[in-house]
């Protein structure tokens, strides 16, 4: 099924902002880790460092205070010691949240083994100090050293190991930002290339169509009507060149027609004007001045062919007002029976002539009025029995009948004849204006304009004409009326 000009549009407009979608998907992930590595450096890693060196401060000045009350023995220096020991711990806890990798949360271990043990060597020297044992000194600095060193070497390569981490970090944020600015750039570049190619997709198959067209077009206007190729492109196009095609059809039946009509038209006209002409000039010159029967016959002649030129020229415009849509019809209540015994009283000396069966079926009893103009459906009646006795040959049948449909809505009248027929893809043309067909017995079937006008009166009234193929058993017209409410 072809996508129509919008639908392709659309479809193009949605794969662009697929892409530009799935730029913005990749461009927002990355930029978020973007932002939480840079949160991790600027607020974790960065707060690590400041903490860190917070405790690494704190320690020496704790193991400072420890140091004096070990010299001084002032109680002072020893509850100093206990505070700074107190926020030691504070900043601990603080700082182990802080650590993220395995090798810092080991150093911060081996840190807390260390610090304890420095605590716990402390509180025994001070209780020993309380219970009045003498210390020395030199022994005790060099005991507190192993302590001191260890805790404060690790808490040193912790802090190596956050820096580490934050390079680490630094270095991918700018690698993350260098992608980022790749994906954009890419992308971009994706999607103006994906909506060139859409629009010169879309653009070419339009404009192909549009030039193939109006080649055609020209073609047309210099009297060819040959179909054109079904067009590949947008829906629009597709149907455009099904319309074109239907448009050469018409106009290739529409020339048809003019020609059908000039050949009608010069015979129908011409017959008459021939044989008034002649035989005016005839009676002009003074022949059979002596013969009064001779010259009566003339005048019949030449009052008959007016006659038939006076009914082919109303036949023609009348058509045309059916045309126009501004024929006016005059509609009563009658008998559809009725009005078809006028037709065929009027038509019957012709059928004696020709030795043709006549013969009108009894119509059921109690069929419904309808409402009609009845000058002109006995027009139609005449069109259709005259046409049926015109193509019937000698001792031939000809049958009419008049029922009501099954809905009971409808009366519908048959005219069948046993003459040649009609071939089935003959059916409809039988009722385009100035048409004659070949019906294979040497007969041009068709009056020109008689069932053209029938169609349009029955349908002015609401009904339906149509014919039944029986090719080379005879013809079989039928046509509905809608019963009067």
């Amino acid at each position: 099924m072809p996508l129509t000009i919008s639908k392709r549009m659309v479809l193009g407009n949605i794969i662009i902002l697929l892409i530009v979608l799935t730029l913005c998907i990749v461009v927002i992930f990355n930029l978020n880790r973007l932002q939480k590595i840079t949160n991790q450096i600027v607020v974790q890693h960065q707060e690590s460092i400041i903490v860190g060196d917070r405790i690494l401060d704190t320690f020496a000045s704790l193991v400072k205070f420890g140091e004096k009350y070990f010299v001084s023995r002032d109680i002072n220096y020893y509850n100093r010691f206990l505070d700074l020991k107190i926020n030691l711990e504070k900043e601990f806890d603080r700082f182990t949240v802080l650590m993220e990798t395995d090798e810092q949360r080991g150093l911060l271990l081996d840190f807390f083994a260390a610090f304890n043990g420095y605590l716990a060597w402390f509180e025994e020297k001070a209780f020993q100090i309380q219970n009045g044992e003498q210390i020395k000194l030199d022994h005790f600095f060099k005991e507190t050293g192993p302590n001191h060193n260890t805790t404060a070497g690790n808490l040193e390569k912790i802090r190596v190991s956050t820096r580490k981490i934050i390079a680490g970090k630094t270095s991918l944020s700018r690698r993350m930002s260098h992608q980022i600015l790749m994906v954009t750039v890419i992308t971009t570049v994706i999607t103006i290339f994906f909506g060139i190619i859409i629009t010169i997709f879309n653009a070419r198959s339009i404009t192909k169509s549009i030039t193939r067209l109006q080649r055609k077009t020209k073609e047309i206007a210099q009297g060819h009507f040959e179909e054109i190729q079904t067009l590949k492109g947008p829906k629009e196009i597709q149907d455009l060149s099904l319309h074109f095609n239907s448009m050469c059809r018409r106009l290739k039946e529409l020339d048809s027609l003019k020609a059908d009509f000039v050949s009608h038209v010069s015979h129908e006209l011409r017959t008459p004007i021939t044989s008034i002409k002649e035989a005016s000039t005839m009676l002009s010159k003074g022949f059979y001045s002596e013969d009064p029967e001779k010259q009566d016959e003339l005048f019949c002649l030449i009052h008959a062919e007016s006659n038939r030129l006076l009914n082919s020229a109303m036949r023609i415009l009348d058509y045309s007002k059916m045309e126009a849509r501004q024929m006016e019809y005059q509609r009563i209540r009658l008998s559809l029976p009725e009005v078809i015994r006028k037709s065929i009283l009027k038509l019957a000396p012709l059928s004696q002539r020709k030795q043709i069966s006549l013969e009108f079926c009894p119509p059921p009893s109690g069929l419904p009025p309808v409402r009609i103009d009845e000058d002109r459906i006995i027009e139609v009646l005449d069109n259709l029995i005259g046409n049926a006795l015109k193509f019937t040959p000698a001792k031939g049948r000809v049958v009419i009948n008049c029922l009501a449909e099954d809905s009971g809505e409808n009366l519908m009248v048959t005219v069948e004849d046993n003459g040649p027929g009609i071939k089935l893809e003959h059916l409809e043309k039988i009722f385009y204006k100035f048409k004659q067909i070949d019906n294979g017995f040497g007969t041009r079937m068709g009056t020109g304009l008689g069932l053209s006008i029938s169609k349009y009166i029955i349908k002015a009234h609401g009904g339906n004409i149509w014919a039944q193929p029986q090719y080379s058993k005879g013809t079989k017209i039928l046509f509905t009326l809608p019963v009067a409410v």
